[in-house]
């Protein structure tokens, strides 16, 4: 009794091999995929009061995982990140315990989301930003008074 193969499927040795590929390929992209949406969460001052409120920023476990999100700083994954102050608050969530503890208060996180809004409103808008400052004198200036 022969058995003919079929001419589409791949050789016997790279089957497994192929197959185990594209499950790691899959998990690693699922897990990039997490890492990036936490991340980018952390740009959200009433998300870390959640955390803070939860007790989560206070478990050393969480400070590993921040650290170990250390890897989204290099060119490689930067570029994926929406809100790129997240890696501020990231830095601020690894070195700052004042700062871990200041988002349990509802005032604070207001007022660093009132800052957020504010640098937002006028960062690419430098007319926006001479409006704040006082008039310049041009000793240069053809005008006559």
């Amino acid at each position: 009794m022969t058995t003919e193969a079929d001419p589409t499927a791949a050789p016997a040795g790279n089957v497994g091999a192929s197959e185990m590929d594209a499950k790691l390929r899959q998990e690693n992209q699922a897990a990039f995929s997490r890492d990036l949406e936490f991340v980018s969460s952390l740009a959200n001052p009433f998300y870390l009061n959640h955390l803070a409120l939860s007790g989560v920023l206070a478990s050393p476990s969480f400070l590993r995982y921040l650290k170990h999100l250390d890897y989204f700083r290099h060119p490689r994954y930067v570029k994926y990140l929406q809100y790129p102050h997240a890696l501020h608050m990231l830095d601020l969530l690894q070195s700052e315990p004042d700062f871990r503890l200041a988002c349990r208060d509802p005032a604070f996180v207001g007022e660093v989301m009132a800052k957020q809004v504010a640098h937002w409103a006028t960062w690419r808008d430098p007319d926006a930003n001479a409006a704040d400052e006082p008039p310049e004198s041009n000793p240069l200036s053809t005008e006559s008074a």
